[in-house]
């Protein structure tokens, strides 16, 4: 049931589920080392498969699982068989005691944990082997961004855990950290394209938001938008600077139709901000000089 409720969050934001693979395209483009060769056409290939089946799939599985509530509802089981224990071993001794211990966990993980979070746990398992190949296989310049990963991955656990949507963690994860993961693989970061990484995950944040119906959407939205002109602007890119306030002038144009009050949908223009969005993505990484 989770991976179709996850499945019909992705229809309801489908520019979302493209975001991570576009950011790291983006971050290759800011890198100005995207060449027709066959090594670096090889790197970005496994780093799209990083970020996209590795990445991905570590947030939406340590994140988005139930893992603690088999735990809450199910411990300790009602009934159990103990574990079979040493002959002669007596009920009170700390054989006995380990015995039953070992009958509960087994009785529980058997009729509770795996029903509920076993397929999650072999999709983990599966996305932490590819991810660790994967990061062996490419340059040592992504191992922070996957302990950056690791960290933010945890915050949003404990979100989750205490009842708040970890949206800030996931917008800097699926755009931010993919945007640096495609420059980090073809040459070393810049201040420039770091700032355009935060910038648009700013923007990202906002619009998942947005797409929430959470008041306040509309100033991260923009205000990363606006950043990512000014850098252009500070890059001395008037062309570029131009044509990216054009982008972020026509997602103002719907904005005013937004009435929190009312009947409007704020989902709605969440979905028709991300294409634009994308384009601004694309026109700043081309711009870096």
């Amino acid at each position: 049931m989770r991976h179709w409720i996850g499945l019909r969050g992705y229809l309801a934001r489908p520019f979302w589920g493209w975001l991570g693979g576009w950011a790291v395209l983006c971050g290759a483009l800011a890198s100005n080392q995207l060449q027709w060769d066959g090594a670096v056409l090889l790197n970005l290939g496994l780093v799209l498969l990083l970020v996209e089946l590795g990445w991905s799939n570590l947030w939406d599985l340590v994140v988005m699982t139930e893992w603690f509530r088999p735990l809450a509802e199910h411990w300790p089981p009602e009934r159990y068989r103990p574990a079979a224990s040493l002959p002669y071993t007596l009920p009170g001794s700390p054989g006995g005691r380990i015995a039953r211990g070992l009958g509960r966990f087994s009785t529980w993980w058997r009729e509770a944990f795996w029903p509920a979070a076993g397929a999650a746990l072999l999709g983990l398992l599966a996305a932490l082997v590819l991810s660790a190949i994967l990061t062996l296989l490419l340059p040592g310049r992504l191992r922070p961004l996957s302990a950056a990963l690791a960290a933010l991955t945890g915050l949003g656990l404990v979100q989750r855990r205490r009842g708040k949507e970890p949206l800030v963690a996931e917008a800097l994860v699926r755009v931010g950290l993919s945007w640096l993961a495609g420059h980090a693989v073809l040459a070393g970061l810049d201040t420039a394209s770091v700032i355009l990484a935060l910038a648009f995950a700013l923007a990202a944040w906002g619009g998942l938001r947005l797409a929430a119906g959470l008041r306040r959407s509309l100033w991260p939205l923009n205000a990363g938008q606006v950043i990512a002109v000014a850098v252009l602007i500070w890059l001395k890119e008037p062309i570029a600077a131009g044509v990216a306030g054009l982008l972020f002038f026509g997602q103002l144009a719907m904005q005013p139709s937004l009435n929190f009050a009312g009947d409007a949908d704020p989902s709605a223009v969440s979905r028709r901000t991300w294409p634009w969005l994308m384009a601004l993505m694309l026109l700043a990484a081309w711009a870096l000089p």
